[in-house]
């Protein structure tokens, strides 16, 4: 005898065989209820989801750090830490860049304090050429760290700082006239295109997103930069970078915009451009042990560590109420560095908190503020 079929949901079909009407009705009722059960998990999920074993994940076994080169240092020796992670990182002498360039190489700040994980993941990146991306909380030392790792290396460090109302111009360059003549004078990431700098895209979550997408080729692996603007050939148009040229985009987001209403200005990029930095890094504040060591290593001929250990964890009770909403503004490291050189030009510590931070919050907050101070330092 023949089976006959019916539709019961989409993709779903039950055989129908003679039997007494009761069964037939429960056997209608359960495959309903499976066929919506199935399509109510997908919607909710928006995945298919398959069961499956377990994938077993290999463990490296040989993780042996390769050998400097010539013109390399190791890691740990070049930033004299100890530690099991090693691998070369490239050095570079003045001498090693044309003279337009070395102008933008970083005197080394020797009271700055470099954050192992931090200096590992970006100069590992630099020697695999991965575009980087570094995101956090405003004064954490973003740029300030890039800028160091470029002294402590030898590479020239070209910066920009983006804004919302930013022309391409600025980055690409433009033609400009000069002796009744006009002439292409490069933008900063084409010169650091041209001379192999390390460009840092500072405050990149708020460039617009269509001069971001200018860059989507440079982004890649091996991806040249694309100058519309400038007058010749297509030929000539392309930009084939430096083999030492490397990217660094800094920001307070990931380019996928704040929700916490605390970076105005950011705007959400495009995936595909999120998508072609090969090493994304957040850098949080220091953690009070190193932020007490940056203010010593700065102004420990004016402050003492009792001194240095307050003003820290006045600095931690603030970041706390920002978080929490009871203040409009963070204090970052920058503005624990600027109180103590308000107090090796005289004031008391009080007074520059005030001049450093209170000052700049509405009445109600401040009432805040100064409620905190108290608890670390007693009655003003």
């Amino acid at each position: 005898m023949s089976e006959e079929y019916k539709e019961i949901a989409p993709s779903t079909y039950i055989p129908i065989i003679p039997t007494p009407k009761e069964k037939v009705e429960d056997l209608v009722k359960k495959a309903l209820k499976d066929a919506l059960d199935k399509r109510k998990n997908a919607e909710s999920t928006g995945i298919s989801m398959t069961v499956t074993e377990p994938v077993p994940v290999e463990t490296v076994i040989d993780n042996k750090a390769p050998e400097a080169k010539e013109g390399q240092v190791m890691f740990n020796k070049l930033l004299r830490f100890k530690t099991n992670v090693d691998f070369p990182v490239t050095v570079f002498k003045p001498t090693d860049w044309d003279e337009s360039v070395r102008e933008f190489i970083p005197s080394v700040d020797n009271d700055y304090v470099v954050i192992k994980d931090h200096a590992e993941a970006i100069l590992r990146a630099w020697e695999m050429g991965d575009k980087v991306l570094i995101h956090g909380p405003t004064g954490a030392g973003k740029s300030s760290l890039v800028k160091q790792l470029c002294a402590i290396t030898g590479r020239p460090f070209i910066r920009t700082n983006c804004t919302g109302d930013m022309d391409s111009s600025m980055i690409f360059g433009q033609l400009t006239a000069k002796d009744g003549s006009t002439h292409w004078v490069d933008g900063t990431v084409t010169e650091a295109v041209r001379q192999g700098a390390v460009w840092a895209w500072d405050e990149w979550d708020v460039t617009p997103p269509e001069i971001a997408m200018g860059l989507q080729w440079l982004l890649e692996d091996e991806g040249k930069l694309f100058l519309k603007e400038m007058p010749g050939s297509s030929k000539d148009k392309f930009i084939e970078p430096h083999s030492q040229f490397r990217l660094v985009a800094i920001g307070n987001t990931q380019g996928q915009g704040d929700d916490t209403g605390n970076h105005a200005g950011t705007t959400v990029q495009n995936t595909a451009t999120l998508d072609r930095f090969g090493t994304c890094i957040r850098i949080g504040y220091l953690s009070e042990s190193v932020e007490v060591k940056m203010l010593l290593k700065k102004f420990g001929t004016v402050i003492t560590q009792p001194v240095a250990e307050a003003l820290v964890k006045l600095g931690n009770l603030i970041r706390q109420g920002y978080t929490s909403n009871q203040l409009s503004l963070t204090m970052s490291p920058r503005a624990l560095l600027n109180i103590c050189k308000k107090v090796s030009f005289g004031c008391s510590i009080a007074e520059g908190f005030e001049l450093v931070y209170t000052n700049k919050l509405g009445e109600t907050h401040q009432k805040v503020a100064k409620e905190l101070y108290r608890k670390i330092y007693g009655s003003k």
